[in-house]
Protein backbone atom coordinates (compact mmCIF):
# COMPACT_ATOMS: atom_id res chain seq x y z
CA UNK A 1 0.00 0.00 0.00
CA UNK A 2 1.61 3.33 -0.93
CA UNK A 3 0.41 4.97 2.36
CA UNK A 4 2.03 2.26 4.53
CA UNK A 5 5.25 2.79 1.82
CA UNK A 6 5.04 6.62 2.43
CA UNK A 7 5.19 5.62 6.40
CA UNK A 8 8.18 3.31 6.30
CA UNK A 9 9.97 5.65 4.28
CA UNK A 10 9.89 8.59 6.53
CA UNK A 11 11.06 5.84 9.27
CA UNK A 12 13.82 4.77 7.70
CA UNK A 13 14.89 7.85 5.91
CA UNK A 14 14.99 9.61 9.48
CA UNK A 15 16.01 6.66 11.75
CA UNK A 16 18.65 8.19 14.14
CA UNK A 17 16.21 11.13 14.78
CA UNK A 18 13.65 8.69 15.36
CA UNK A 19 15.35 6.89 18.53
CA UNK A 20 16.83 9.83 19.72
CA UNK A 21 13.29 11.27 20.23
CA UNK A 22 12.17 7.84 21.70
CA UNK A 23 14.69 7.87 24.08
CA UNK A 24 14.10 11.33 25.18
CA UNK A 25 10.15 11.09 25.84
CA UNK A 26 10.49 7.39 27.20
CA UNK A 27 13.35 8.29 29.15
CA UNK A 28 11.77 11.36 30.27
CA UNK A 29 8.50 9.27 31.16
CA UNK A 30 10.58 7.10 33.37
CA UNK A 31 12.67 9.40 35.25
CA UNK A 32 9.64 11.33 35.84
CA UNK A 33 8.09 8.11 37.69
CA UNK A 34 11.18 7.67 39.45
CA UNK A 35 11.44 11.12 41.18
CA UNK A 36 7.76 11.65 41.23
CA UNK A 37 8.16 8.35 44.00
CA UNK A 38 10.87 9.99 45.49
CA UNK A 39 9.98 13.20 46.45
CA UNK A 40 7.19 13.91 48.70
CA UNK A 41 4.32 16.08 47.29
CA UNK A 42 5.29 15.81 43.54
CA UNK A 43 2.53 12.85 43.13
CA UNK A 44 -0.66 14.48 44.75
CA UNK A 45 0.63 17.72 42.58
CA UNK A 46 0.35 15.53 39.51
CA UNK A 47 -2.91 13.51 40.44
CA UNK A 48 -4.59 17.28 41.18
CA UNK A 49 -3.22 18.22 37.70
CA UNK A 50 -5.06 15.30 35.93
CA UNK A 51 -7.92 15.77 37.81
CA UNK A 52 -8.33 19.42 37.14
CA UNK A 53 -7.31 18.23 32.97
CA UNK A 54 -10.20 15.44 33.10
CA UNK A 55 -12.41 18.02 34.35
CA UNK A 56 -12.30 20.45 31.95
CA UNK A 57 -15.61 20.33 29.38
CA UNK A 58 -13.94 18.46 26.48
CA UNK A 59 -12.20 16.06 28.71
CA UNK A 60 -15.57 15.86 31.05
CA UNK A 61 -17.10 14.60 27.84
CA UNK A 62 -14.87 11.77 27.05
CA UNK A 63 -15.23 10.61 30.78
CA UNK A 64 -19.28 10.62 30.91
CA UNK A 65 -18.72 8.36 27.99
CA UNK A 66 -17.05 6.01 29.73
CA UNK A 67 -19.01 5.89 32.85
CA UNK A 68 -22.06 5.37 30.73
CA UNK A 69 -20.33 2.43 29.81
CA UNK A 70 -20.65 2.96 25.77
CA UNK A 71 -17.69 1.85 24.57
CA UNK A 72 -17.95 2.96 21.17
CA UNK A 73 -18.75 6.22 22.41
CA UNK A 74 -16.06 6.01 24.78
CA UNK A 75 -13.84 4.78 21.63
CA UNK A 76 -14.66 7.75 19.72
CA UNK A 77 -14.54 10.57 22.05
CA UNK A 78 -10.92 9.43 23.04
CA UNK A 79 -9.40 8.97 19.43
CA UNK A 80 -10.61 12.14 18.93
CA UNK A 81 -9.67 14.22 21.76
CA UNK A 82 -6.04 12.30 21.51
CA UNK A 83 -6.02 12.98 17.83
CA UNK A 84 -7.13 16.60 18.28
CA UNK A 85 -5.78 18.35 21.16
CA UNK A 86 -2.31 15.99 21.74
CA UNK A 87 -1.13 15.33 18.07
CA UNK A 88 -2.67 18.17 16.08
CA UNK A 89 -3.36 21.42 18.29
CA UNK A 90 -0.46 21.13 20.80
CA UNK A 91 2.74 19.63 18.55
CA UNK A 92 1.79 19.74 14.75
CA UNK A 93 0.07 23.08 14.37
CA UNK A 94 2.14 25.09 16.76
CA UNK A 95 5.06 23.49 15.13
CA UNK A 96 4.22 24.99 11.96
CA UNK A 97 5.21 28.39 12.88
CA UNK A 98 7.99 27.67 16.21
CA UNK A 99 10.54 25.06 14.96
CA UNK A 100 10.70 22.16 17.02
CA UNK A 101 7.86 22.88 19.46
CA UNK A 102 6.55 19.13 19.41
CA UNK A 103 9.32 18.40 21.18
CA UNK A 104 8.91 20.77 24.35
CA UNK A 105 5.73 20.09 23.63
CA UNK A 106 5.70 16.16 24.37
CA UNK A 107 8.55 16.03 26.45
CA UNK A 108 6.22 18.27 28.57
CA UNK A 109 3.54 15.76 27.95
CA UNK A 110 5.65 12.99 29.41
CA UNK A 111 6.29 14.72 32.69
CA UNK A 112 2.61 15.74 32.94
CA UNK A 113 1.61 12.08 32.44
CA UNK A 114 4.44 10.47 34.48
CA UNK A 115 3.61 12.46 37.95
CA UNK A 116 0.35 10.43 38.64
CA UNK A 117 1.54 7.50 37.03
CA UNK A 118 4.27 7.28 39.57
CA UNK A 119 4.14 3.66 41.37
CA UNK A 120 4.04 4.91 45.46
CA UNK A 121 3.11 1.44 46.22
CA UNK A 122 3.90 -2.48 45.31
CA UNK A 123 0.44 -2.77 44.29
CA UNK A 124 0.47 0.58 42.07
CA UNK A 125 3.79 -0.62 40.37
CA UNK A 126 1.89 -4.14 39.51
CA UNK A 127 -1.18 -1.91 38.03
CA UNK A 128 1.55 0.35 36.02
CA UNK A 129 3.71 -2.86 34.44
CA UNK A 130 0.29 -4.03 33.57
CA UNK A 131 -1.55 -1.08 31.91
CA UNK A 132 2.15 0.05 30.32
CA UNK A 133 2.20 -1.29 27.32
CA UNK A 134 -0.73 0.79 26.29
CA UNK A 135 0.88 3.73 27.68
CA UNK A 136 4.02 3.10 25.37
CA UNK A 137 1.71 2.83 22.37
CA UNK A 138 -0.29 5.92 22.88
CA UNK A 139 3.33 7.70 23.39
CA UNK A 140 4.03 6.23 20.23
CA UNK A 141 1.68 8.41 18.33
CA UNK A 142 2.78 11.28 20.31
CA UNK A 143 6.44 10.61 19.40
CA UNK A 144 5.69 10.38 15.55
CA UNK A 145 4.12 13.62 15.66
CA UNK A 146 7.18 14.99 17.55
CA UNK A 147 9.22 13.54 14.59
CA UNK A 148 7.32 15.07 11.73
CA UNK A 149 7.42 18.89 13.79
CA UNK A 150 11.10 17.73 13.97
CA UNK A 151 11.58 16.47 10.31
CA UNK A 152 9.78 19.54 9.27
CA UNK A 153 12.52 22.48 10.37
CA UNK A 154 15.43 20.11 9.41
CA UNK A 155 14.57 19.97 6.01
CA UNK A 156 13.60 23.62 6.32
CA UNK A 157 16.96 24.78 7.40
CA UNK A 158 18.87 21.63 6.01
CA UNK A 159 17.26 22.33 2.46
CA UNK A 160 20.78 21.81 0.67
CA UNK A 161 21.34 18.60 2.18
CA UNK A 162 17.72 17.91 0.87
CA UNK A 163 19.44 19.10 -2.55
CA UNK A 164 16.06 21.32 -3.04
CA UNK A 165 16.32 25.03 -4.16
CA UNK A 166 15.09 26.92 -1.06
CA UNK A 167 14.06 26.92 2.36
CA UNK A 168 10.75 27.44 0.85
CA UNK A 169 11.13 23.82 -0.59
CA UNK A 170 12.67 22.17 2.03
CA UNK A 171 9.47 23.37 4.30
CA UNK A 172 6.91 21.77 1.69
CA UNK A 173 9.01 18.95 1.69
CA UNK A 174 9.32 18.37 5.61
CA UNK A 175 5.49 19.34 5.56
CA UNK A 176 4.78 16.63 2.65
CA UNK A 177 6.83 14.20 5.35
CA UNK A 178 4.79 15.33 8.62
CA UNK A 179 1.80 14.22 6.54
CA UNK A 180 3.13 10.76 5.31
CA UNK A 181 3.41 9.98 9.29
CA UNK A 182 0.32 10.38 10.23
CA UNK A 183 -1.66 6.94 9.14
CA UNK A 184 0.77 5.68 11.94
CA UNK A 185 -0.40 8.57 14.23
CA UNK A 186 -3.95 7.75 13.71
CA UNK A 187 -3.60 4.05 13.74
CA UNK A 188 -1.98 3.98 16.94
CA UNK A 189 -4.55 6.46 18.96
CA UNK A 190 -7.59 4.46 17.44
CA UNK A 191 -6.36 1.24 18.61
CA UNK A 192 -5.11 2.76 21.70
CA UNK A 193 -9.06 4.20 22.16
CA UNK A 194 -10.62 0.82 21.74
CA UNK A 195 -8.29 -1.03 24.11
CA UNK A 196 -8.87 1.84 26.79
CA UNK A 197 -12.72 1.62 26.52
CA UNK A 198 -13.09 -2.05 26.58
CA UNK A 199 -10.42 -2.57 29.43
CA UNK A 200 -12.59 0.27 31.62
CA UNK A 201 -15.73 -1.39 30.77
CA UNK A 202 -14.38 -5.13 31.86
CA UNK A 203 -13.30 -3.31 34.83
CA UNK A 204 -15.98 -1.51 36.09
Amino acid sequence: MPILANFRTVLRENRRTYLLINLAVYGTLVATMIVTSLVPGLYEWGLKNIEAFLAAPGASTVVAAYTSGDILAATLLTFVANLLFAALLTTTLPSLVIPFFGVAATVGRAVFIGMPYAPTSPEQAIAIVATSPVLVIEFQAYVLATLGSVILWQSTFGYRRRELPSARAGYRAGLRDNLRLYPGIVAALLAIALIEAITYNLLH
